[in-house]
C-alpha cells in the first residue's frame, strides 16, 4: 500500500535541492522575554515548514554582542541577522532614528502600522537598511511606552530636572526638549539606578515589561505620556537573504509578520494583566496626560523631526513620507 507523504516530508523534499540557511539571530531581550520565546516558536515552526532550508538560532539579547552592536556584528560576519530595534542604530544613521520611533505624531499603534503598509514605510525601511548591507523583513509589534516614576509627572513641565533613563534616539531627543536630565544605560543598570534612587524614572517599555523587570516595586507612578511609539523590526544580511529562494523568502516574511500578530496579543494581555497588578496590589497610580499635554508633545515632535529629517537624505524622507500620510489621515 502507497504511504501519503507527509506535509513536513513534502516540504524537506521540496527543499532538498536547495541550499539550507542557517541564521544565528540575536534580540534585544533577555532569554525568558516574551519576544524571545515567542521568536524561538516561530523559528521552530518555519524550519518545519521549510524543511530545514531556513534554520534560525535565536540568541538572547548580549549573547554574543550589546543590543547596540548587533549592526556591527552582523556587516562583520558575527551574527546572521537580529531582531531589534532602528533606535539603537540612531546614532550610526539618522535615518535609523527616523524610522525607529514615530514618537507622539501618531495617536495611537493601529494608525502608525498603516504607514508601514499603506505610506511607503516598508520601501523606506528597506532602502535604509540596504545601505548597511541588510534586508528589512517586517517590523513587529512593540506596545505602548509608560514611564515608571518614583514622582508623579501630571504635565509635559514635570520633566524638568527629572534624572531619567533614556534609549537615545528620538525619544531622547523628544525628552531632553522637554528639560528632562537624561542618561543613557542598559537595562539592569536603569533597576539598579532606580534602587539606589540615581534616578527618578525610567523610558524603557510598556507597563508589562516594566513590572516584569520589577520597576513599579520601586517606582509608585507610571506615565502614559504618549511621548514614544518606538519599532521594533526583524531584518538579515542582504547576502543571506539574497541566497533564499523566493518561496522561503515568502515563508520568512510570512513568519515574521505572523509573529508581530502574535505579540500584539501576547503584549497586549501583559499590559492588561500587569495593570491590574500595579494598581491594585503594589499601590501604583497611572498618570494619563490630557489632549493638552499630548498637543504639546506632538508640536515638539515636529520640531524633533524637523531636526533629525535635515541630517540626511533618506531621513528627510522618511519624516516627509510620515507628514503626507499624517496629512492624508487628517491627522496633521
Amino acid at each position: 500500500m502507497k504511504r501519503l507523504m507527509t506535509t513536513a516530508a513534502l516540504a524537506a523534499l521540496i527543499a532538498g535541492s536547495a541550499q539550507a540557511e542557517s541564521f544565528r539571530m540575536q534580540t534585544f531581550l533577555g532569554a525568558t522575554a516574551t519576544t524571545t520565546t515567542a521568536f524561538e516558536a516561530m523559528a521552530g515552526r518555519l524550519r518545519e515548514e521549510t524543511g530545514g532550508a531556513i534554520d534560525i538560532t535565536v540568541l538572547p539579547g548580549g549573547a554574543v554582542v550589546g543590543v547596540t552592536e548587533t549592526l556591527g556584528a552582523i556587516q562583520a560576519g558575527i551574527l546572521d541577522g537580529q531582531y531589534s530595534a532602528p533606535s539603537y542604530f540612531a546614532g550610526i544613521d539618522p535615518a535609523m532614528g527616523a524610522l525607529g520611533d514615530t514618537l507622539a505624531a501618531y495617536p495611537d499603534a493601529a494608525q502608525q502600522v498603516r504607514w508601514w503598509h499603506e505610506g511607503g514605510g516598508m520601501e523606506l525601511a528597506r532602502e535604509a537598511y540596504a545601505e548597511h548591507g541588510l534586508y528589512f523583513i517586517c517590523p513587529i509589534y512593540w506596545p505602548e511606552e509608560q514611564i515608571p516614576s518614583t514622582v508623579p509627572i501630571n504635565t509635559v513641565s514635570d520633566f524638568e530636572g527629572l534624572r531619567m533613563r533614556a534609549p537615545g534616539g528620538l525619544a531622547s531627543d523628544l525628552l531632553n526638549r522637554a528639560g528632562a536630565s537624561l542618561v543613557t544605560m542598559g537595562v539592569g543598570d536603569s533597576v539598579t539606578a532606580m534602587e539606589t534612587g540615581a534616578l527618578d524614572a525610567v523610558d524603557l517599555a510598556g507597563i508589562g515589561f516594566n513590572t516584569q523587570l520589577g520597576l513599579h516595586d520601586l517606582a509608585k507612578y507610571s506615565i502614559l505620556a504618549r511621548h514614544s511609539m518606538p519599532t521594533t523590526e526583524m531584518s538579515v544580511r542582504l547576502d543571506k537573504w539574497e541566497a533564499l529562494s523566493p518561496e522561503h523568502q515568502q515563508a520568512f516574511e510570512d513568519a515574521c509578520n505572523a509573529l508581530s500578530v502574535e505579540l500584539q496579543e501576547l503584549l497586549t494581555q501583559e499590559d492588561l494583566d500587569a495593570i491590574e497588578r500595579v494598581t491594585t496590589e503594589l499601590g501604583v497610580t497611572i498618570i494619563e496626560f490630557g489632549e493638552e499635554e499630548a498637543a504639546i508633545f506632538r508640536e515638539m515632535t515636529m520640531e524633533v523631526w524637523e531636526d533629525w529629517g535635515s541630517r540626511s537624505e533618506l531621513a528627510g524622507r522618511i519624516v516627509d513620507s510620515h507628514r503626507a500620510f499624517l496629512e492624508s489621515l487628517g491627522l496633521l
